[in-house]
């Protein structure tokens, strides 16, 4: 009896320790990993950036996405970078520096506004941000004024709030999407399998729309 207790406790920690491992190998993967640079790429791809293009992301950490994007619209683009935190205001702009760009604008960003002039930018994204909006329906219009007609925008988030591993991080795609559609974005396209952990909403301002 005591051996299978010993074998069934073993078994426990060794299956923990290999799931945990997986976990650790996923997030290294998607997070600063090869994964990583091909999520920017078919994030560019859904944007269908070119040079000269202003995007905007919203919520861009310390900058590591931003700068990426950036490369890719080239010196005649201009990539507009929002967050509300000074260190890493501070941090988007030694990124940007470091890497030799010049097409990098820095906003302040506050809870309820991006801090993005009006009808700015052909494209917004952002990853992993949206269930962190305390006031999702003023930043929504924020975010629509700053578009220019017929502009994308992309959110990427957790698949599932319920899921433990997230410390329920995440808000369902069904909500945002119903958000959005209030503010006035038609969702274009639907992507559940984004990542392991995420999916992937492309919504488009319409190409009459106004100001709200």
């Amino acid at each position: 009896m005591r051996r299978r207790l010993r074998f069934v406790l073993l078994s426990g920690v060794g299956l923990g320790a290999l799931l945990l491992a997986a976990a650790g190998f996923l997030v290294y993967w998607f997070q600063f990993g090869p994964g990583f640079e091909r999520e920017v790429d078919r994030l560019a791809a859904l944007l269908e950036v070119r040079p000269g293009m202003t995007l905007a992301e919203i919520g861009a950490g310390r900058g590591r996405m931003a700068v990426l994007v950036a490369r890719r619209i080239g010196s005649s683009g201009r990539l507009h970078a929002t967050e509300i935190e000074g260190g890493k205001l501070d941090a988007i702009r030694s990124g940007a520096s470091t890497a030799g760009l010049t097409n990098v604008t820095v906003f302040r960003a506050g809870a309820d506004f991006s801090g993005l002039p009006e009808a700015c930018c052909d494209a917004v994204y952002m990853r992993r941000v949206y269930h962190h909006f305390t006031d999702a329906e003023a930043m929504n219009k924020s975010i629509y004024s700053s578009l220019r007609p017929s502009g994308r925008l992309v959110i990427i988030d957790f698949l599932s709030p319920r899921w433990p591993f997230f410390l329920r991080h995440g808000i369902p795609a069904d909500e945002v999407a119903r958000q959005l559609r209030s503010t006035g974005f038609t969702l274009e396209r639907r992507l559940e399998g984004w990542s392991p952990i995420d999916y992937c909403l492309v919504f488009r301002k319409p190409v009459a729309a106004t100001s709200r």
